[in-house]
């Protein structure tokens, strides 16, 4: 039998935008993929509701960032 392969984890950091465009807030999170990093993301700016925007980013990449209609910005 051969060993499963493990899907690999990466760090993700979410910076959470005010209406200013200043950092507000940021979390860490560890996820399998850059649509994971996307979509809790954007689930967590919509539950939020009080930010304009989110950046995802890993280490130093800019994976993309949500507006709080939804939009991708990037």
């Amino acid at each position: 039998m051969r060993p499963q392969a493990l899907a690999a984890i990466r760090s993700y950091c979410l910076q959470f935008r005010d209406t200013r465009n200043a950092l507000a807030r940021s979390y860490g999170v560890d996820l399998k993929s850059d649509d994971e990093a996307r979509q809790l993301a954007a689930l967590m700016l919509e539950e939020q509701g009080i930010y304009e925007s989110v950046e995802i980013w890993d280490r130093a990449r800019l994976v993309g960032a949500v507006r709080a209609n939804g939009t991708p910005s990037c």
